[in-house]
């Protein structure tokens, strides 16, 4: 690590003092070929090895105990809440079947569930949580609210956030959305404005 440090130093020195670093890479390379060779390497290898290790085993247990990898339908409230106090990240809609949104939105959670199976999806009626209707003020499906550590972090009504289509958006541009807030791994942007909860659903509509 001290030979790092010397070379970070080395560009400092070398900026300040000529307004520019020497176009040569032969120092860098001189230096990677040393750190092929030294325990720092063998240390850091070690350590990000551990690393993936610890993830998959993570990610094992959460498939293999808690239905992680898929939109879990969950059918009560207390069993909603017991599941998002022990998840850091989650993802939840509440919907109703009978609206063509809701079951738009659930397709593109799966896919996404599929893919990022540290973050739990989950899925409940709002005819079954009346508390948590009240609660979130639920007026508009779908409603897809998501935490992490048990906080809110991010709220999305209708298709509000995820483009200007009424009707549908891009599985891009919800992964997108959810990386902005670290809810699923990764970095991401937030590029797209909010639109009007008028394009979605009213709890009372047909669909």
């Amino acid at each position: 690590m001290d030979k790092i440090s010397s070379y970070e130093r080395r560009i400092v020195q070398e900026t300040a003092g000529n307004g520019e670093t020497d176009s040569s890479n032969a120092g860098l390379d001189e230096l990677m070929d040393e750190l092929e060779d030294d325990d720092f390497m063998a240390s850091y290898r070690e350590k990000r090895m551990q690393q993936i290790s610890d993830h998959l085993r993570l990610v094992e247990k959460n498939v293999k105990e808690e239905g992680y990898g898929s939109l879990l339908n969950t059918e009560d409230e207390s069993m909603l809440i017991k599941r998002l106090t022990k998840a850091d990240n989650a993802v939840v809609h509440f919907a109703l079947d009978k609206f063509a949104k809701c079951q738009y939105m659930d397709r593109q959670l799966s896919e996404l569930a599929q893919n990022h199976p540290t973050t739990i999806f989950l899925r409940i009626d709002v005819e079954k949580c009346p508390f948590l209707v009240s609660k979130l003020g639920i007026k508009v499906l779908p409603f897809v609210v998501c935490y992490k550590q048990g906080k809110e972090v991010l709220r999305i009504v209708g298709f509000s956030k995820l483009g200007n289509n009424p009707d549908h958006f891009s599985l891009s541009s919800l992964a997108s959305l959810l990386r902005s807030k670290r809810v699923i791994g990764g970095l991401g942007l937030d590029g797209q404005s909010d639109s009007n909860a008028d394009d979605s659903d009213s709890m009372s509509d047909d669909n």
